[in-house]
């Protein structure tokens, strides 16, 4: 799919409303070679975004729906995501940012910037972004998943099995043994 660029330019005073401008017909394959991790498919099934200059800054507001594929973390059964975000974030011209490399503190205000190159943007970046920053850190069927046992190998959501609850020897027992002996 060929990205989807929008120079600064084309933007009018009252802002652009990308999808009405554009269409729809570039939503569904934005996402195209992004590693949506821990996901094994992600695919943007709607999204709006809508741009307007303040002086060189770029004010990018949008939504979108996206669903995902992957295996629970822990009982390693097919899951399917829905993820629904809105964002607003304001890119600034990269001639505008650090002039160089240092140790900067951010602030919580720093976080809703971006920068962009040259005379416009690609819509794809604004959408990876805010997809990945959208992404479960670990996908789980439910949250009360019991997981698979670690000793028989059953799936304790769907299964009781006969295992004892015995914990395991850990490398760090010793310590708690050598606090008990100390008191």
């Amino acid at each position: 799919m060929r990205p989807l660029h929008i120079r600064i330019s084309e933007i009018p005073r009252d802002g652009l409303d990308v999808v009405a401008a554009r269409g729809k017909a570039w939503v569904s394959g934005i996402l195209e070679g992004l590693n949506p991790h821990p996901l094994r498919t992600c695919r943007l099934v709607s999204a709006g975004l809508f741009l307007s200059l303040e002086g060189r800054d770029l004010l990018a507001s949008g939504s979108f729906t996206a669903d995902g594929e992957g295996v629970c973390y822990r009982c390693a059964e097919p899951v399917s995501v829905r993820m629904e975000k809105e964002f607003h974030t304001v890119l600034v011209p990269r001639d505008l940012g650090p002039a160089e490399s240092r140790d900067v503190e951010l602030h919580e205000d720093d976080l809703e910037i971006g920068f962009y190159d040259g005379g416009g943007i690609d819509v794809a970046d604004i959408f990876w972004e805010q997809v990945v920053l959208a992404l479960p850190v670990k996908v789980l069927c439910r949250d009360d998943c019991l997981g698979i046992c670690p000793r028989c190998g059953a799936d304790r959501n769907r299964v009781r099995c006969s295992c004892r609850g015995e914990a395991e020897e850990r490398p760090f027992d010793i310590l708690k043994n050598l606090k008990e002996e100390k008191e």
